[in-house]
């Protein structure tokens, strides 16, 4: 008998949330001990021609201080299980880690400074989750106090353009814009690709400013459902093949509710 299989749900945020904070406690914790282990593995230029190819993912799980590990797990923790639940943890884990290597990749190019965070990693997850879903209602907080509502698409737009403008105008030079930028690129690209999929329809730019909006288009939360829903009889079927094939016994708990759930609805 094969071990039951867990269900879809936000397991890996939750796992790269504790990872970077336990790494991050170790930093602390070692104090100047640590130094020679950030040096060789945050990402640098010297690393990567050096054949240190490894700095591409481990730099992704090293922070600066309090306040970088803080506002990139925030963001993680509000994007990443959302979108984690729509698209499935190996596609998330997949955007994740590919997000930090492109904007490493683009960050290293540009300059030879060392670099940490998981900061382009995130950006790939925001960026990727305004792109599926343009028309979503999201509250963002100003400095951390102000909140402010605005669709997705706009929280998305402004923070690609703060970037362009930090990055071209040296603002806050110690900042890996260009990892940023990295980031928002695969999210987005990743976003158009799977727009059919789990988004909100085929629409290319979803309602960007060169796209329009849709007057009779569903609500965001709406098409975000229905991508679960979509997900959920995915889930199904795998369910009715276990049962089949090791048995009912065989299922998790939260299996059996997911079936039961689905007897009662068939009955009524």
């Amino acid at each position: 008998m094969q071990p039951a299989r867990p269900p879809v749900g936000d397991s890996a945020t939750r796992a790269l949330i504790l990872a970077n904070v336990v790494i991050f406690v170790l930093q602390l914790l070692a104090g100047r001990h640590w130094i020679p282990i950030f040096d060789a593995f945050s990402l640098s230029r010297d690393g990567l021609l050096h054949g240190e190819l490894w700095q591409l993912v481990t730099y992704q799980f090293l922070h600066a201080n309090e306040l970088h590990i803080f506002v990139n797990m925030l963001g993680l923790w509000f994007a990443g299980r959302e979108l984690e639940r729509v698209i499935g943890t190996r596609r998330f884990v997949a955007l994740y880690l590919t997000g930090g290597v492109v904007g490493g990749l683009a960050q290293a190019i540009w300059s030879p400074a060392p670099l940490v965070g998981a900061s382009a990693a995130v950006c790939a997850v925001l960026l990727a989750l305004t792109t599926l879903f343009p028309r979503l209602q999201v509250t963002a907080l100003l400095f951390f106090v102000l909140p402010l509502r605005m669709k997705a698409r706009t929280l998305g737009i402004g923070l690609v353009a703060a970037s362009v403008i930090f990055w071209l105008s040296g603002f806050q030079r110690d900042v890996g814009h260009l990892a940023h930028l990295g980031g928002f690129a695969t999210g987005w690209v990743f976003g158009l690709m799977n727009r059919r999929r789990f988004g909100e329809g085929s629409d290319p730019f979803g309602g960007w400013p060169m796209g329009g909006d849709v007057p009779a288009a569903p609500s965001p939360w709406r098409r975000l459902h229905s991508a679960r829903h979509l997900r959920s009889v995915a889930t199904m079927d795998e369910i009715l093949a276990t049962v089949l094939t090791h048995g009912i016994e065989s299922l998790t708990p939260e299996e059996r509710r997911i079936l039961e759930e689905a007897r009662q609805r068939r009955r009524r």
